[in-house]
């Protein structure tokens, strides 16, 4: 188990083109999340990000060991960094791998372990909140995979911060009715500590009803 100073090394992460590159050395689904995922989404860049995240869906996780071959893997438990290594098996609890080059190396990329399979994404907190995978991977016009946004906000509402709240300002006006009834929807059947009295769902509430009602 790693201390505290290890979890909060400054990042240096990697760009995306590296990821891009890192993955074309498996045939997986995987895609950009994060705030990073938000930036492919508006199609500009909002801020500069700390880190960068990758989701890939559970079953595929041992290919991380192709992906990142000879890299410093450590997955995230019970907020405590833990080395993971090739064949070791990962408890249902642990949804998130920390890498980096070396030991010692500032770290590089967190990769997100998503419940579901080549057709669906399931929401890990809520499996009935679901959608098909193909509705959750959106590309750049580069052919770079990301999270839609609808399904980023919702990993970001758990614990929504400042600049999460912003990233909810920027994409109401390009969500379509659809995506803010689903994400509305969402949140008020997440059991995590969201549910009805979470700001967004008034938000979004009230900005649907902006876009269908007539004017």
């Amino acid at each position: 188990m790693m201390d505290r100073g290890e979890m909060e090394r400054p990042w240096t992460p990697i760009s995306v083109r590296e990821v891009v590159d890192r993955f074309r050395r498996v045939d997986v689904d995987w895609w950009i999340a994060g705030g990073i995922a938000i930036d492919h989404f508006l199609g500009w860049e909002t801020r500069t990000h700390e880190d960068i995240d990758v989701e890939m869906f559970r079953d595929d996780r041992e290919t991380l060991f192709t992906v990142f071959a000879g890299w410093d893997l450590h997955v995230v438990s019970e907020g405590s960094l833990l080395p993971w290594r090739q064949g070791e098996a990962l408890p249902e609890s642990v949804f998130g791998v920390w890498g980096r080059p070396s030991a010692g190396s500032p770290w590089a990329v967190e990769v997100m372990l998503a419940n579901g399979d080549s057709d669906t994404w399931s929401f890990r907190r809520d499996p009935s909140i679901s959608l098909p995978l193909d509705s959750v991977v959106r590309r750049t016009p580069s052919g770079v995979p990301y999270c839609t946004p609808e399904v980023q906000l919702l990993y970001k509402a758990k614990r929504a911060r400042p600049k999460d709240d912003v990233d909810l300002a920027r994409c109401l006006h390009r969500l379509t009715v659809a995506q803010k009834r689903w994400l509305g929807d969402a949140l008020t059947r997440d059991t995590g500590p969201t549910g009805r009295d979470h700001p967004w769902v008034a938000v979004l509430a009230s900005s649907t009803r902006v876009d269908v009602e007539p004017h």
